[in-house]
């Protein structure tokens, strides 16, 4: 069997097993298969019937239609909110048109396509193994985003569009078509998109006319669908409320989590998030005019997303996935890549929190074998040696061991405080953080252990761009210099 084909398996295998790993955990008990896209779904229902997505009883009353298990189903005095934008409201509101369940297959398979269509374009921008980028995302995205039905892939398309439509110059109209609509796609998730809209408008005025249209087609039909009073009350109550009700959640990675963890209130913690991270859209643009960035404008459009997840008020670990692209582009672009590189990746690809809640239904010497397979390959990929890999596979060993002590000793700590953030009873944020408050709240010290690799991952990440930046030579040709001779460029 030739290399290639190993390659294609071992990848197949790890995605395969990362999903059969979730199963138990989302058909368990009333069922969590396909939530978010349930309330995506609803809230785009809700529109089509001319009410106000953004209310409580329209949206429960939707989110409670029956469905086979393990799909959601909002239980009374339960919703789910949709904190989407009004032209993402719209985009579901055709999904909506579908009955469903045909609905849901349509949604998967459009979550797969820009899956395989990310992975396929990244591996030509980075020169990386396709398969080793697909066993990269086989947890952090597809196990993770698949399972929820969450906008994340869609927004991993628009960044891989938006890199590979800068990727050549001078821009052609095709690309400055392209970079146009993968800016508005990675407006999926809108902390990010912003971010990627300075990248691409940074690279030349060209791209930067095609992010305006970008933004301008995304603010007419927001106007359109919502109205400007609708869209005041996104921007000034939606998004506030929805931050706010999930800031005390384990699966949350933002900088206003830890400081609030610390001890720090609410509103102060949001707001120190929230500056941090317009100083990282400010990071954003630096990058983007520095030489490296000009040289290879791809990389000021993936380095993108790795910035805005690095802290901030709001960040699930789904978007943690979104900075692998640069930690990628980092490792292929290097001659020799180092161990801090490389560790990155695997922090990044194996949200280790995620994997050791499943606990409950799968033994943690199954878990330890995946995490330490996955690693193991990981390392093998793109630290490009058998060393790598014994290396990779033992630390993982090594961290998955002490970090399972910990949880004997300390417990996971899931805790009910005696009161939720309080909102108004109209939003369906009120239900949402009384949930939160009452099942996703870890109190036990080994919960900063447990997410301290993936805090690395990103950390290590941005860090690493930055010091790239700054140690290109200074003799970088004005095209940009593709495939693997990119490393005869960059040394980090």
């Amino acid at each position: 069997m030739n290399v290639p084909a190993r390659h294609a398996l071992v990848a197949i295998a790890i995605v395969v097993l990362a999903l059969v790993l979730y199963v138990p955990a989302f058909s368990n008990g009333h069922g969590w298969a396909m939530d978010d896209f349930k309330t995506f779904y609803c809230s785009g229902r809700v529109l089509l019937e001319g009410e106000n997505p953004y209310d409580t009883i329209p949206l429960a009353a939707c989110e409670s239609q029956p469905a086979p298990r393990p799909i959601f189903v909002a239980r009374p005095g339960f919703v789910l909110p949709a904190p989407l934008p009004g032209y993402a409201i719209a985009g579901f509101a055709i999904v909506a048109l579908v009955p469903f369940l045909p609905a849901v297959f349509l949604w998967i398979c459009a979550l797969l396509a820009a899956t395989l269509a990310s992975i396929t374009l990244l591996s030509r921008l980075t020169s990386a193994n396709v398969w080793a980028i697909a066993a990269a995302f086989s947890t952090a995205l597809v196990a993770i985003s698949f399972a929820v039905g969450e906008l994340v892939p869609i927004c991993l398309l628009g960044i891989v569009l938006t890199a590979w439509a800068v990727y050549r110059t001078p821009p052609t109209r095709a690309a400055l078509a392209l970079a146009g609509c993968g800016v508005a796609l990675a407006f999926a998730e809108p902390q990010v998109g912003a971010a990627v809209a300075i990248a691409c408008a940074l690279v030349s005025w060209r791209f930067a006319i095609s992010t305006g249209v970008a933004i301008a087609a995304l603010t007419i039909i927001s106007l359109a669908v919502l109205g400007i009073a609708g869209n005041v009350a996104y921007v000034r109550d939606v998004l506030p409320a929805h931050v706010l009700s999930e800031l005390p959640a384990y699966f949350q990675y933002s900088l206003s989590w830890l400081l609030n963890r610390l001890g720090m209130p609410a509103g102060l913690a949001l707001s120190i998030g929230q500056l941090q991270w317009i100083t990282m859209l400010v990071a954003t643009g630096l990058f983007a005019r520095a030489q490296l960035a000009r040289a290879h404008p791809e990389i000021a459009v993936l380095a993108a997303p790795a910035f805005a997840v690095t802290g901030g008020p709001f960040l699930h670990l789904d978007h943690v996935a979104l900075a692998l692209p640069a930690a990628i582009w980092l490792a292929a672009s290097s001659p020799k890549p180092s161990a801090w590189q490389t560790a990155a990746i695997i922090a990044l690809a194996v949200p280790l929190l995620q994997l050791l809640l499943l606990l409950r239904w799968i033994p943690l010497d199954v878990i330890l074998a995946f995490i330490v397979v996955v690693a193991a390959w990981l390392g093998f990929a793109f630290g490009r040696s058998l060393r790598a890999c014994v290396y990779s596979a033992s630390a993982a060993t090594l961290f998955v061991a002490a970090v399972a002590v910990s949880l004997v000793v300390g417990g996971f700590g899931f805790v009910t405080p005696a009161t939720a953030q309080a909102l108004p009873s109209a939003m369906p944020q009120a239900s949402w953080a009384h949930f939160v408050a009452t099942h996703y709240v870890m109190t036990a010290w080994p919960v900063w252990l447990v997410k301290a690799p993936t805090w690395f991952g990103i950390a290590a990440t941005a860090s690493g761009l930055i010091v790239a930046a700054y140690t290109a030579k200074r003799d970088i040709a004005a095209p940009p210099v593709h495939g693997r001779d990119v490393g005869d460029i960059v040394a980090v």
